[in-house]
């Protein structure tokens, strides 16, 4: 048995001097707590401090199973093992203004992972990839964005780009991390028509890269369809997606999405015949509607006949 609970604040920027934009604060938390003592937690900070800082990130701690399918782009979805993975992570990044829309500062990783419970004889121990102990990283680097979205949680104009780098070079691997996530809103004919688009490419480079880090598909924000969001992954990713917004009638909405993508073992290994095609649906209802942040569930579904449903809080992207 399990049990959860998931909230968000959202805090109005009262600082004048904004031009057209709405940047909101928002913080986060969830909670699941099951009856085997497994815990999932984190608290998502999206916080605009005085001066027009940006300051980005996540706390986590999850002592929960996760599911290891192997690494690559060809797994079967119903090959897997599980394995405990308990881990605490602090993620972030602190953004000075260089102007209204572009932002220059520090990104930081730093996470500790516990991996037990694995399976004698099984794929785990037989793939041996980096990172089957466990250990500690830091990862410190650069970071950019570039945001003319009139409105950081349900924007319906402008662009969104953020370039980060980390490179980890304290604790127990030593490897670097690229992360390039591009989107696009538009109005169509009115306020209440809506196209969202992303393009994001997550980079690798070094060899001692654990596993549990390396850039996977999936999830709820990450072509929604795909069955589990361990089930490909691999040193470079990359994937495309697209959105229809709408309200409905009352505080309902719906969404429809679609994308591709894949992951690959090196750059130059990515083939178009392999990428992962989704689509699916979505209904949104207004919790806090003037502030225009939405309860979602999704229903995704995913080259292979593979089918998921996400529920979640504001947007996918």
């Amino acid at each position: 048995m399990q049990f959860g609970a998931a909230a968000i604040w959202v805090l109005p920027n009262k600082q004048s001097g904004q031009s057209d934009f709405v940047r909101e604060s928002t913080i986060s938390p969830f909670f699941l707590y099951t009856l085997k003592n497994q815990i999932i937690s984190a608290v998502n900070l999206n916080l605009f401090p005085a001066g027009g800082n940006a300051l980005n990130g996540s706390v986590r701690f999850f002592n929960f199973p996760d599911s290891y399918f192997g690494l690559g782009n060809s797994n079967d979805p119903d090959i897997s093992e599980q394995y405990t993975n308990t881990f605490f992570q602090v993620e972030g990044r602190f953004l000075k203004p260089l102007s209204e829309k572009a932002f220059l500062g520090a990104a930081l990783d730093f996470q500790h992972n516990s991996i037990t419970d694995i399976v004698d004889g099984g794929m785990l121990a037989g793939d041996v990839p980096v990172g089957i102990n466990g250990g500690t990283l830091l990862g410190l680097g650069p970071a950019f964005r570039f945001d003319s979205r009139n409105n950081t949680i349900y924007p319906n104009k402008g662009y969104f780009l953020t370039v980060r780098s980390l490179f980890n070079f304290v604790g127990d691997f030593n490897f670097s991390s690229y992360l390039v996530d591009l989107r696009k809103y538009i109005s169509v004919k009115n306020e209440d028509n809506i196209l969202a688009f992303q393009l994001l490419g997550s980079f690798t480079g070094g060899d001692e890269a654990p596993f549990y880090k390396l850039p996977q598909l999936g999830g709820d924000a990450r072509l929604r369809g795909i069955s589990n969001a361990s089930l490909y992954r691999d040193r470079q990713m990359v994937y495309a997606q697209a959105e229809y917004r709408r309200p409905l009638f009352w505080r309902l909405g719906m969404t429809v999405f679609a994308g591709a993508g894949d992951v690959a073992s090196a750059l130059d290994g990515f083939q178009l015949s392999e990428f992962k095609y989704v689509g699916g649906i979505g209904g949104r209802f207004a919790a806090i509607p003037e502030d225009k942040l939405n309860l979602r569930v999704d229903l995704g579904i995913a080259r292979g006949g593979q089918v998921a449903i996400y529920a979640g809080i504001s947007e996918a992207f």
